[in-house]
């Protein structure tokens, strides 16, 4: 009786024939992972499918629940983030004020530069005679040969040749 409870317990093998192999595809259907079917879409297609579902199913467990609140670290970046999108555009709309009054201050001084120079050309100049003393007006003009000269010359188209 000893030797009868240490025998090695035999195994059978579950076979399965042909048979209920064909039986067993007719009832659960053709599949893809045993041969049975082919695919009629490509691998990218399922796959792209297969996330898509995935995706609604997460999206539609989480899609009612309420965002999370920010805490201390979030909160104090989005501070410090704030303050410095401020500074930069105090910076730029002082750098702007600036430039502007750069700019309005050359217009100024060069329409200034302007006035001043139509000013000295509006004035029309004074046309003064040259003063001669009456003692030089009586005297008359004497020539090396000691001819008295008019003080205007003629000129005529007769030459002196001929």
């Amino acid at each position: 009786m000893a030797d009868e409870d240490f025998r090695p317990a035999t195994r059978l093998m579950n076979f399965v024939s042909q048979e209920q192999l064909d039986e067993a595809k007719k009832t659960r259907g053709p599949r893809v992972e045993d041969g049975t079917a082919q695919r009629d879409r490509p691998l990218y297609e399922i796959l792209k499918e297969n996330k898509d579902k995935k995706d609604a199913e997460f999206n539609e467990r989480f899609k009612h629940r309420p965002p999370k609140a920010l805490d201390e670290d979030e909160t104090e970046f989005l501070d410090k983030l704030e303050l410095s999108r401020k500074e930069y555009e105090q910076q730029l709309a002082d750098d702007e004020a600036k430039q502007l009054r750069s700019f309005q201050e050359q217009v100024a001084a060069q329409s200034v530069i302007l006035h001043e120079l139509k000013e000295t050309h509006m004035v029309p100049p004074k046309l003064q005679k040259a003063k001669i003393s009456t003692s030089e007006a009586c005297k008359p003009l004497v020539s090396i040969n000691n001819d008295v000269t008019g003080g205007l010359v003629s000129y005529s188209d007769e030459s002196d040749d001929d």
